[in-house]
């Protein structure tokens, strides 16, 4: 080979290094544009309010981190502009973040412009391995569809028919705390005791079967919620993997708590795939061998579902859209309910004569109805401000997060597609400029005569608002009093140490408000009825 041959390389290969060299150099520069340039000089949204104490490369991540509550440091940039409608700060990467804090952006952003925005990726990251995709995650038109077909499983009928079962389940708990008050001395960990309850009860909502009765295959030897609850409560590292699991893909990492997660999530979906096959089969040969059915008779969400596979004039749901939709109301409806039970709990112990004022009005039920229905659960007056109050201040779902998919304006601001748009309860909820200066404290009777903003029924945002108002809305405030009741009447309540509401430490990041560590508390049957 002669000299010309090598020299032809060498300029292929120079001229290689040279377009690599180009590229890196665009994409340092566009980096370093969008971490110190853009955010300060030319986004639309820089002349909002804001904090302004960031790390460069992380924004506020670490603010959040560091600030001892999933509510924080946005409870304390919402007092600390009480005027902006919204807020901005900085994600990861320097990214624009806007937090809402009017209830008029709320409507815009929830009700208005709805569609304009969607679940954001980290978001999705952070909790789809274990909600699914189902409802939560469907967007636009998939969205209206879904929502308009599930509707029909929480009709008023359906609700009222799911009242005896709700009371056995609350008996259920009854039968729990007497155990625990036989053997152990009446000392009981309530995040754990509340979250097996409700998960039993979205056991038989959404499969129809109970949950104690399932036992994994041959890969393990746990229970369902055994390794359910694996999913939801992971030791300290693997919070900190959900954690960052939601800004960057590491479940691959070959580490101990990874490696529990992913076991978890393999046997539960193999367990809910066996049930759904099985469901598919009966009610196929049902449909060939004559039988009708009447979907809006149909209690269960996944026979329903099957149900409307075979029988209703409408899309048929593939197996993955069933198993997508039994995952997200397994998780939405137990964990929130399990969590608000949970702080219900501590703030009977706290104020004893919101305690003495429940036991009366529900034993008063009681004694003219021992097994009360829905109407008459829904006509006790203190119950149902009890039950908001600890919702208002102690919401157990954190985020509304969202993303404009398309340049948007709200409150007369610009919101450019890409938009990390975040929306917490609690930041309506516990509000001075909507509930008042006692608006962190419980008040119970403040629901008797609500005014100015308090009487907005946006005020209250536990379960969202506009169309994508939590569907199960009816039936999670129907078993929290049923629960409640059958609580109050039955128990005493003693705290085991003596750390109230505020001193309570909770887990952080999270997309839930919840305790670290649980809570404890020591229970004896009632004796002043």
């Amino acid at each position: 080979m002669d000299a010309t041959f090598y020299l032809e390389r060498l300029l292929r290969l120079e001229v290689l290094w040279a377009v690599l060299g180009l590229y890196l150099a665009q994409l340092v520069a566009y980096k370093a544009y969008q971490l110190f340039i853009y955010p300060y000089f030319a986004s639309p949204l820089r002349h909002l309010p804001g904090p302004k104490d960031h790390h460069f490369l992380i924004g506020h991540t670490l603010n959040q981190f560091q600030s001892g509550s999933p509510n924080e440091p946005f409870l304390s940039w919402m007092r600390q502009w009480p005027d902006a409608p919204l807020i901005r700060y900085f994600n990861v990467g320097n990214s624009d973040a806007v937090l809402v804090t009017s209830l008029a952006a709320h409507k815009e952003i929830l009700r208005d412009k709805v569609y304009s925005f969607q679940k954001p990726a980290f978001f999705t990251r952070l909790v789809s391995d274990i909600v699914g995709f189902g409802l939560v995650f469907a967007e636009g038109e998939k969205h209206r569809k879904q929502r308009r077909v599930l509707a029909g499983l929480f009709s008023p009928n359906n609700l009222r028919a799911m009242v005896p079962m709700l009371r056995d389940k609350a008996r259920h708990l009854s039968y729990l705390l007497d155990q625990t008050i036989e053997k152990e001395g009446g000392v009981v960990e309530l995040v754990s005791l509340y979250s097996k309850i409700m998960l039993d009860i979205m056991g038989v909502f959404a499969l129809g079967v109970e949950l104690d009765n399932l036992r994994s295959g041959n890969t393990s030897n746990n229970s369902f919620d055994e390794c359910y609850h694996e999913l939801f409560e992971p030791d300290g590292l693997g919070q900190i993997l959900m954690a960052i699991n939601g800004i960057l893909p590491i479940r691959w990492l070959p580490v101990e708590a990874n490696r529990r997660f992913i076991q978890a999530n393999k046997t539960v979906r193999s367990q809910l795939t066996e049930i759904i096959q099985d469901r598919i089969r009966t009610v196929g040969a049902e449909k060939a061998a004559g039988m009708k059915y009447n979907v809006d008779e149909v209690k269960d969400l996944l026979t329903f579902m099957v149900a409307e596979k075979y029988y209703a004039d409408s899309d048929r749901w593939t197996e993955d859209d069933i198993m997508n939709q039994i995952l997200t109301f397994l998780a939405a409806g137990h964990e929130t309910t399990a969590g608000a039970l949970t702080w219900a709990t501590q703030l009977l112990i706290e104020y004893p004569d919101a305690t003495q004022r429940l036991r009366a009005e529900a034993a008063s039920l009681l004694q003219r109805n021992p097994t009360p229905d829905q109407h008459s659960i829904e006509g006790l007056p203190y119950l149902h401000n009890f039950a908001r109050e600890v919702l208002r201040l102690q919401c157990p779902a954190v985020n509304v997060a969202r993303e404009a998919v398309e340049d948007v304006v709200v409150q007369g601001v610009a919101l450019p597609k890409g938009t990390t748009i975040m929306m917490q309860p609690a930041i309506v909820q516990r509000n001075p400029a909507v509930w008042g200066p006692d608006c962190d404290a419980f008040r119970p009777d403040r629901w008797d005569s609500l005014e100015g903003p308090a009487a907005d029924p946006w005020a209250f945002s536990a379960f969202s608002h506009g169309p994508r108002v939590c569907i199960g809305k009816a039936m999670t405030m129907l078993e929290f009093k049923l629960i409640l009741v059958e609580l109050v009447v039955g128990f005493d309540l003693e705290a085991v140490g003596d750390a109230k509401m505020s001193e309570i430490k909770l887990i952080n990041p999270s997309p839930l408000l919840r305790p670290e560590g649980g809570i404890r508390v020591r229970v004896q049957r009632a004796t002043n009825m």
